[in-house]
């Protein structure tokens, strides 16, 4: 009974401190968590996630492969979500329309399918699941918001701002308080309603919505040199100290130019692999690379150290010309 007891106190620790995006804790009550069989799949679930937060996608894939034998929709989701970060969409859409099939998971499932079909480049689609997500009150904020990015994409920001407005900030919780600002900004911005003199934010406590104001390569070194914080090592990962930032940056800029990203809410991200180390993931050093951008664009916002799976991009979607074009059409055809 004190196992049990002591289980399920783990779990309410661990989800508390995913909520306040405290991994590192987060992951000490999971793996506790984890041994009571009531709480298994979803501590499992979580801790997972955890390694794809940190970008570790090769450990989460690892850990997945490794429970196979567990059947589980919950862990599904897990997949279908690493496989969209690594470029399989058809492989995530697979995962994600076998969970459509579990009856409390379908909203879940269909705001993951959503965003799916923004990524191929199926804007209609989307479309129409987030207008019927919205009809759900649990996932109209949520909805609205996918909305709200998908015009942004499209560069219909007349019609961002006009969603964005449906939303009641009082209703929403500190993160999405926080998405709304930056995403509000970024509406005015691409629509001119901006002024330098607008500036009063914290360079870096509202470091993307400060990026607006100030392109300068000075801000974007500096805020890419903290990546290199050698304490994070084992977490968030780290640059190598002697990392080449300005270079670093510069080739950075050449590879994504050709590429595709990977939308995700308030920016897009291009990951890749490069040819020689330069990091750390874990106890692993890697030379995998994450680029993000300001969604919609190529001006990016920061850059740091991943660990890709042998299973990245085995789609080809990254660099997919098919792709490329799919995605132009669909905001020509809207």
């Amino acid at each position: 009974m004190t196992s049990n007891i002591d289980s399920k106190q783990a779990f309410f620790n661990g989800q508390k401190c995913w909520k306040h995006k405290d991994y590192i804790h987060a992951r000490f009550w999971f793996e506790i968590s984890y041994h009571n069989d009531y709480f298994k799949v979803e501590s499992l679930s979580k801790l997972i996630q955890i390694e794809i937060r940190e970008g570790k996608y090769a450990k989460a894939r690892e850990i997945l492969n490794n429970h196979q034998d567990i059947n589980s929709p919950i862990l599904k989701q897990v997949y279908g979500l690493l496989e969209n970060i690594e470029n399989n969409f058809e492989q995530s859409k697979k995962y994600y329309s076998e969970c459509m099939l579990t009856p409390n998971m379908q909203y879940m499932s269909l705001l993951a399918l959503a965003k799916l079909y923004v990524q191929t480049g199926d804007y209609d689609i989307a479309s129409k699941m987030y207008q019927t997500l919205q009809l759900n009150p649990r996932f109209y904020i949520q909805a609205t918001i996918g909305l709200t990015c998908l015009s942004i994409i499209e560069k219909r920001f007349y019609e961002a701002q006009q969603y964005i407005i449906q939303v009641d900030e009082s209703k929403l919780t500190p993160k999405l308080t926080h998405h709304y600002r930056i995403l509000n900004t970024y509406i005015q911005y691409f629509l001119g309603q901006l002024k330098i003199s607008d500036n009063k934010y914290d360079p870096i406590q509202d470091y993307m919505i400060y990026r607006l104001f100030d392109h300068s390569e000075e801000t974007l070194l500096s805020h890419i040199e903290k990546h290199k914080n050698q304490s994070e090592k084992a977490t968030n990962g780290c640059f190598f100290k002697y990392t080449d930032i300005k270079k670093l940056l510069l080739d950075a800029r050449k590879i994504i130019d050709d590429m595709n990203g990977n939308h995700f809410e308030l920016s897009d991200m291009y990951r890749f692999k490069l040819d020689t180390p330069i990091g750390y993931k874990g106890d692993f050093i890697t030379s995998d690379l994450c680029v993000v951008t300001m969604i919609g664009t190529k001006d990016i916002i920061t850059m740091y150290p991943v660990a890709l799976s042998n299973e990245f991009d085995k789609e080809r979607m990254s660099n997919s010309e098919q792709l490329k074009l799919k995605r132009l059409q669909g905001g020509i055809k809207r």
